[in-house]
């Protein structure tokens, strides 16, 4: 939910909760001040009659008016005085209307009477209810038009929130942009903007630095590497080496092998991330799968390694040189962990493309499979074969997916 909705349906049922309440209070107040007024009204009528009582000494004629009843009868006990809401029948609209009664005593020629005044209430509740509902319309049109203004006004007020947001929604590292200054009067939005574009400024500069640094060191290894690999050539052909000291050198070879592999790797994603492979083109999956199985022909015969394939008509949109490293890796892969005398299976069709390989029993750990220099149990790659191939896919919007099924590692590519 967003939290202009939430801030609106929290006030929305705030305003209805106080306007109910407000106006339960309101009518009670207003009852209870023309309950009031209806009894002052009453104990003017009482004192009428107490005044004919003792000027005339003798009872008031019963009355039975319109809005008004007086009546008497006697008493054996002196009566209380004491007002309470009463039933009064209006005969002229022959229904009974709420109303206002006070009961009181007076003395007559010696005699007790009790005597009653009920006065209707039928117009004070008209007038409460249509104060009332008047006052409710009047908080309703106001409520509404605060509603209203409200809405427009917070989402003018908030409208460089969104504007932050979204320039940092867009934000991508490797597009080396900025996030955008937004112009606003709102100091906290101000503050704010001015701290994530400065955040986002050394973001980059440090991504930048650390691109930088890899793609140097990956380069300034290559010199030292090869340099090595020519002495040791040397050292080999002049023949003054032992059968201990050629172990030795054949590990040192293997060695050299796995670094060198290790700084291609390391250069390619530097590439990659750098967005030095832009340029794309719709390529076929099938021919350039069946080159780059040509190329692993002697390693799958040297490790007696079965390879079944399903290979169909496909096209890729990729980067012609970006989907040898893609398919190498991926072989490679699946032969460099397989088991001698293992298998692997191919299949190759529109928008999907699977290898699957035999090697550890156990599932390898899917949440960290395609992390830098990961390394299952036992395996002497240089972990980052499958970040590459993750890269890659990320890049070119391939669905890479990692599953462990009937002792068969698959790795799938949906594009």
């Amino acid at each position: 939910m967003k939290l202009m909705s939430k801030y609106n349906r929290i006030g929305l049922w705030f305003a209805v909760a106080a306007m109910v309440i407000t106006g339960l209070v309101y009518y009670f107040t207003i009852s209870y001040i023309l309950n009031g007024q209806v009894d002052q009204d009453l104990v003017t009528e009482e004192k009428e009659v107490l005044d004919y009582v003792k000027s005339n000494g003798r009872l008031p004629a019963v009355l039975d008016l319109e809005n008004l009843k007086i009546s008497f009868e006697p008493s054996v006990a002196p009566v209380k005085r004491a007002f309470r809401d009463a039933a009064f029948f209006d005969k002229r609209e022959n229904e009974t209307e709420s109303g206002r009664q006070l009961t009181s005593s007076v003395v007559v020629q010696g005699k007790l009477y009790r005597f009653s005044i009920i006065e209707s209430k039928a117009e004070t509740d008209d007038l409460a209810w249509l104060i009332f509902e008047v006052t409710l319309m009047i908080i309703a049109v106001l409520l509404t038009g605060l509603f209203v203004l409200n809405r427009l006004v917070v989402r003018q007020l908030w409208q460089p929130f969104y504007a932050i947001l979204s320039e940092i929604t867009r934000f991508n590292l490797t597009d080396q942009n900025n996030i955008s200054k937004i112009n606003t009067r709102i100091d906290e939005f101000r503050l704010m903007n001015d701290e994530i574009t400065s955040m986002s400024s050394r973001v980059i500069r440090d991504y930048q630095d650390l691109k930088n640094f890899t793609e140097n060191a990956a380069h300034e290894l290559m010199t030292p590497l090869s340099l090595v690999n020519f002495k040791m050539d040397n050292l080999v052909q002049e023949g003054l080496v032992s059968d201990r000291q050629g172990v030795l050198v054949e590990e040192i070879y293997q060695t050299l092998a796995k670094m060198k592999k290790l700084n291609k790797s390391m250069l390619m994603l530097a590439r990659i991330e750098n967005r030095l492979f832009d340029e794309r083109e719709s390529i076929d999956l099938a021919n350039a799968m069946c080159d780059a199985l040509k190329q692993f022909e002697e390693l799958f015969r040297k490790r007696g390694i079965n390879v079944s394939t399903a290979i169909g008509s496909a096209e890729i949109v990729i980067n012609a040189d970006v989907l040898p490293v893609l398919l190498n890796n991926l072989l490679s892969n699946a032969a460099s962990h397989n088991c001698q005398n293992g298998k692997i299976l191919i299949t190759v069709s529109q928008g999907y493309m699977s290898i699957a390989n035999t090697g550890t029993n156990k599932p390898l750990d899917a949440g960290a499979v395609f992390q830098r220099f990961y390394k299952a149990a036992g395996s002497e790659g240089t972990g980052l074969g499958l970040t590459l191939i993750k890269e890659i896919c990320d890049t070119f919007g391939i669905i890479l997916r990692y599953d462990f099924h009937q002792g068969l590692h698959i790795f799938e590519l949906t594009f």
